[in-house]
């Protein structure tokens, strides 16, 4: 029973299964043959947190044996460069089963020797509840493009070959037209061609933003913000580009894509004054994210060092423990604590 799911499964995992259901995470480091399991992955397993060691031996035990992967094997795993994505059964010590995604990372030398794997587990056990949550989203969506008409969406192709209904609604033109010239609802500005500055901008490995007067709809014209964000895959390369359109008034709260993709752009002062802010060592945010110690010493050097998947370990243990990483004007990120967050 095994089925493919997307990358970046921590984010991408959809938001409603991470609010309403079960998300647990593990780490296995190779050259000293530790483990961790988040608090999280507990009630999935159905072992008492605190009194159960964390092994991936155990772990891998408690899959059913009619889909138990044999990517899986622990001897596998830690020979593998890659483990595919799988879905299948728990059995828990009560004999209880729930069903669960399976997505994991494995950390390698440049010379393809792994170090370390990460993996999330995701219970998935109730599909009525998922197609509740689901769209229950949809429908907080809509409400909130009627309401200030903004949206996010996600590119996976430049130049365009679709855009997403919300766009034409908001610019009340055909798709056919806009594929013919995708500029037709900007106001026409001093300098480059917005088709140059748009151009440029998914050209960029960086989140970047325009400020476009736009013909609406309603024919109002408005002065919006554009921001556009690449959204990286384990090799670091850009996999999608996640887009955030509003009027430039409104306050942004990344979440889902778009926040993955701003996270993976922080630099390592971001990661820095966020252990300064927790008053953690280096040793506490390894301890705390599953990452080594060797690895998180690098990563506050040059992030760019340590790969895309340790950066996402990284962040969302100092996300876990309370820092919030905020968009200010324009595409910069700031760096604030708040409560910490259960999980």
């Amino acid at each position: 029973m095994n089925g493919g799911i997307p990358r970046n499964l921590w984010y991408d995992v959809p938001s409603q299964i991470k609010h309403f259901g079960n998300v647990g995470h593990w780490h296995w480091d190779f050259v000293d043959n530790t483990h961790f399991w988040s608090p999280g992955l507990y009630p999935i397993l159905g072992l008492p947190n605190g009194l159960i060691r964390p092994d991936y031996t155990l772990l891998f035990r408690l899959i059913h044996p009619d889909d138990c992967p044999p990517t899986m094997e622990p001897d596998l795993v830690r020979q593998s460069e890659t483990v595919p994505p799988s879905i299948f059964r728990i059995v828990r010590p009560d004999s209880g089963i729930c069903t669960v995604m399976s997505r994991v990372e494995v950390t390698t030398t440049p010379n393809g020797r792994p170090l370390s794997a990460h993996g999330i587990l995701a219970d998935i056990s109730d599909p009525a509840m998922l197609a509740r949550a689901e769209a229950a989203q949809r429908q907080r969506d809509q409400a909130i493009f009627d309401s200030v008409r903004a949206f996010t969406s996600t590119a996976y192709t430049f130049p365009f070959i679709k855009f997403s209904q919300k766009w034409l609604d908001l610019v009340g033109l055909p798709e056919s037209e806009l594929l013919q010239d995708p500029t037709r609802p900007f106001v026409k500005a001093e300098g480059v061609p917005w088709s140059a500055r748009i151009g440029g901008m998914y050209a960029s490995n960086h989140a970047s933003y325009l400020l476009p007067d736009l013909r609406l709809a309603n024919g109002d014209t408005v002065r919006y913000r554009l921001l556009l964000v690449p959204v990286l895959n384990d090799a670091g390369h850009i996999e999608s580009w996640t887009q955030l359109i509003g009027p430039i008034q409104l306050r942004i709260r990344p979440s889902g894509r778009l926040r993955l993709g701003l996270e993976q752009h922080l630099e390592s002062g971001h990661v820095r004054a966020a252990r300064a802010l927790l008053d953690w060592s280096m040793a506490d945010l390894s301890g705390a994210s599953g990452v080594s110690l060797s690895t998180i010493r690098r990563l506050e050097g040059s992030i760019a060092s340590v790969s895309v998947a340790n950066r996402n370990q990284v962040i969302g243990a100092l996300r876990s423990a309370g820092i919030v990483f905020s968009l200010m004007d324009g595409a910069t990120i700031a760096v604030s604590k708040g409560r910490q967050i259960a999980g």
